[in-house]
């Protein structure tokens, strides 16, 4: 509190509290223990013996390590793709929690998935790999320990606050670039030349019957629309009543049939976008490869910077998102037809989990992504026309 003095009067100032500041002092004790780890973790690195990238000749197995979630393994597709396509006659396998396991069913470039639980690595892949690669983009631990523990001979992945450690071929820092990027420079650093230039994903025609038949009964003609208003941190999340604005400007203004759809968690935030507007068309609950086929059935994806959004970015639907702390130099989605709606705000792009005013979000109209949405739909049937 302070006072100011304008003639007779003293008027008392009063500051906000900061509502930040448990996550401030998480934050710092996050950078100090982070700083801690540095030396010995050097000291170990210390004690490495540098290894060359191997020929494909020597490479028979691969490990490809992701222990996080949907939209960090679907932008890991096309790095899995050009480790294919470099070590042609090795084995793939990849190692990770089951959801994001799940999006690789049926892709090419994996020949093998396993999942990750809580007891990390089945012992049953101990010493059977002759290269291991970790694809963890931060400061994280678990990967690099998984890669060192598999007794891989290489071992790869990105260095930060010493985790280069658990790693004998020299991989790029973490951070500060796009993860497309990084997963490039990293699949470089192994003797590869990167070739592909998107991620990808497959639904099978079985799956994509499924999801035509779900659109049919609830009614959704084309155009579709898919909305997801979900989103792993709080941060992310547009406002469930925003969306519901946004699809009764997109289905009065362009007909599109906008059907709603949510992850494990998000069912109340799904719940609020239909309650908000009568022109939602509900899912339901929705398994991983289900979520897939319901977004490759669909002209448009709308929705938060999430897994979701960059599974659709793999398996080639257009996507307009609204981006607020997601710093978009990391994290956009690259499609031709991929748009980003957002706000350029002196705390944003901040890359935090929560925020107490969310004026990065809060700021953003629904009528600036109807803008993005129709401009897409319009060049889909201009494209769809001209055929």
């Amino acid at each position: 509190m302070s006072g100011l003095e304008v003639g007779r009067m003293r008027i008392e100032i009063v500051l906000p509290r900061d509502r930040m500041i448990p996550d401030r002092l998480r934050a710092l004790g996050r950078r100090l223990l982070l700083a801690a780890r540095r030396p010995p973790l050097f000291a170990l690195g210390l004690l490495r013996r540098q290894a060359r990238a191997p020929s494909p000749a020597r490479v028979a197995r691969i490990l490809a390590i992701r222990t996080d979630r949907l939209g960090d393994m679907a932008l890991t597709t096309s790095a899995l793709q050009d480790l294919r396509d470099h070590f042609r006659s090795a084995e793939i396998t990849v190692l990770a929690p089951p959801g994001p396991l799940e999006l690789l069913q049926g892709h090419p470039a994996v020949d093998r998935r396993v999942v990750l639980g809580d007891g990390g690595l089945p012992l049953d892949l101990v010493g059977r790999f002759d290269l291991a690669i970790d694809f963890t983009p931060d400061e994280g631990l678990r990967g690099a320990l998984l890669a060192r523990r598999s007794g891989a001979p290489y071992r790869a992945g990105f260095a930060a606050a010493g985790r280069e450690a658990f790693f004998n071929l020299g991989g790029p820092r973490a951070g500060g670039r796009h993860l497309l990027d990084l997963n490039r420079e990293l699949v470089i650093r192994l003797g590869a030349t990167p070739r592909a230039s998107r991620t990808s994903l497959f639904v099978s025609p079985e799956e994509r019957g499924a999801a035509q038949n779900l659109l049919a009964s609830l009614g959704a003609a084309s155009p579709r629309v898919v909305v997801h208003p979900g989103g792993f941190y709080p941060s992310q999340r547009w406002s469930p009543e925003q969306f519901g604005d946004l699809i009764a400007l997109l289905t009065g203004r362009t007909g599109a049939a906008c059907v709603v759809v949510h992850g494990p968690g998000e069912e109340r935030l799904a719940a609020r976008v239909c309650a908000s507007t009568p022109d939602a068309l509900a899912a339901g609950p929705q398994s991983v490869r289900g979520l897939m086929a319901l977004i490759a059935s669909c002209e448009l994806f709308v929705g938060n910077n999430s897994g979701p959004l960059h599974v659709a970015g793999a398996l080639g639907i257009p996507t307009v998102s609204v981006m607020g702390p997601t710093d978009p130099a990391r994290f956009s989605p690259r499609g031709p037809a991929d748009r980003i709606v957002r706000h350029d705000l002196p705390c944003s792009p901040c890359d935090r989990g929560r925020c107490w005013h969310h004026t990065c979000l809060r700021s953003v109209d629904p009528a600036e992504l109807l803008s993005e949405a129709e401009a897409v739909l319009v060049s889909l049937r201009r494209r769809e026309e001209a055929r």
